[in-house]
């Protein structure tokens, strides 16, 4: 029988970092979220929209907390290790089941890259249209995508949740984004800062 695509179902959790969040938390909180059951939870970090000015900052972060970030090139070997295009225009990414719910090293290793022992997740610059922004790939990578400010990132995070409702998060110490995204989003679970 053919493979059925494992879409974005109960929750495609975004992560917005804004300007005036805690770098290091918001690094350390990614990676641990991202990593815990490799990322197989509807409650993990799916992808990450962080304001441009602190993105290099975040990313030097979370290769302090055992994070690797792939390039370019590593990224697109990922993307065609872990997603087969969609049978149909307009219809789902199918996800590569064999990598569902794998250690980070058992990624790398599947595009010929050996990773310390000790990482926790892969990660990486991606547009909005690679197929680990918009779905549920259940595995320890995580899609940075660079937003102009804050209101861009959550825009993005709205969008790419798809109105599920499931779960969203969002490291800053504006209390007015904090407002705005959670108004926004809708989420059963809303974590700030956490």
């Amino acid at each position: 029988s053919p493979k059925k695509s494992i879409v974005a179902g109960p929750g495609n959790p975004p992560v917005v970092v804004d300007e005036t969040a805690d770098i290091r938390k918001a690094a350390r909180n990614i990676v641990d979220g991202a990593a815990f059951d490799n990322n197989v939870l509807c409650t993990g970090e799916k992808q990450c929209f962080v304001v441009a000015s602190v993105a290099d900052e975040l990313k030097r972060e979370m290769v302090a907390y055992s994070a690797v970030e792939l390039d370019t090139r590593q990224i697109d070997a990922l993307t065609k290790k872990a997603f087969s295009p969609p049978k149909e225009p307009g219809g789902h990414w199918i996800l590569n089941r064999d990598l569902v719910g794998k250690d980070a090293s058992v990624l790398a290793k599947a595009i010929g890259l050996t990773v310390p022992a000790n990482t926790q997740i892969l990660f990486g610059e991606t547009g909005t249209s690679n197929p680990f922004v918009p779905e549920e790939q259940m595995m320890p990578f995580v899609p940075f995508v660079r937003a102009k400010n804050s209101d861009h990132a959550i825009d993005m995070a709205l969008e790419y949740e798809h109105g599920f409702r499931h779960t969203s998060i969002i490291h800053t110490r504006n209390v007015n984004t904090m407002t705005k995204m959670g108004r926004l989003m809708e989420t059963t679970l809303f974590i700030k800062n956490g």
